[in-house]
């Protein structure tokens, strides 16, 4: 065990949020709102993206970007944007903003983007991946997406509520096992133990925060878990750290071109 300060109890006491539960950034909240009702359309969507000049700018970026703007005709209105990339799309990624910039990581600017652009990216091969296996069921594709894009949350939970130098120290750069052996040694707890709490506190579906927990265990038998495994060694392997959210798509585009994932232990 490193001598951090830190162990198993202590770090699941900080991790209780008993008096100070962080709460979900409320453009999240009226996001998910947006989504869910059947009687809401782009409007109501592009209402509530309006709200943030951020978003609205990140959503014109990806409109304009190679993957949806093959023949480079610019635009700069929401609502050409929003028709350009498509109501779904568009929520996916003002999610992802509202996240970037509703939850206070205690880094910086550069270390926030990185952490919610491998996210984005995590969500968008899980979505894609779900999409195969299970191409009629809508709930799944996006729970995968979602599961995908708060599967690393621990880590904020980490940085926020244990350690403030978390994404200073060695495990703001790490991946994989890597990271989870030197979470337990450090901390006594890995980001999946600790995103699985806060999502459970949060309130979020049984399989969603069960996923989240597991997403490190190739073997879980739970088919969100092993998608997100399969996704976030993916976008590991395949997807260059520092790429900007508004060029993964076509950054993940090739690279699914390039290296298919393998469905086999999905649909075993």
């Amino acid at each position: 065990m490193m001598n951090s300060g830190f162990d198993r109890e202590s770090t699941l006491e900080l991790l209780k949020f008993s008096d100070d539960l962080p709460s979900l950034p409320d453009r999240f909240v009226r996001i998910q709102q947006v989504i869910q009702d059947p009687e809401s359309g782009a409007d109501d969507l592009a209402r509530i993206i309006r709200s943030d000049q951020a978003t609205t700018a990140m959503i014109l970026k990806f409109a304009n970007s190679p993957a949806y703007n093959p023949t480079h005709t610019p635009i700069g209105e929401l609502s050409k944007a929003i028709a350009r990339i498509g109501s779904r799309e568009t929520a996916h990624i003002a999610t992802t903003m509202s996240l970037m910039y509703g939850m206070i990581l205690p880094t910086g600017m550069a270390n926030i983007r990185s952490f919610w652009a491998h996210a984005f990216g995590v969500a968008t091969v899980c979505e894609h991946l779900a999409r195969l296996v299970h191409p009629a069921e809508q709930q799944c594709h996006e729970r995968a997406f979602m599961t995908g894009l708060l599967h690393d949350i621990g880590r904020a939970a980490l940085g926020m509520r244990v350690d403030f130098s978390y994404f200073e120290r060695e495990s703001g750069h790490m991946h994989g096992e890597p990271l989870i052996r030197f979470e337990e040694a450090y901390y006594g707890v890995n980001h999946a133990e600790a995103g699985m709490q806060l999502l459970r506190l949060w309130l979020f579906p049984d399989d969603i925060f069960t996923a989240v927990g597991e997403h490190h265990n190739p073997d879980c038998p739970h088919f969100l878990a092993r998608i997100c495994y399969q996704a976030n060694a993916f976008c590991n392997d395949h997807v260059p750290e520092h790429t900007g959210i508004e060029a993964l798509p076509a950054t993940i585009a090739q690279a699914l071109a390039d290296h298919p994932v393998d469905l086999s232990t999905l649909t075993a």
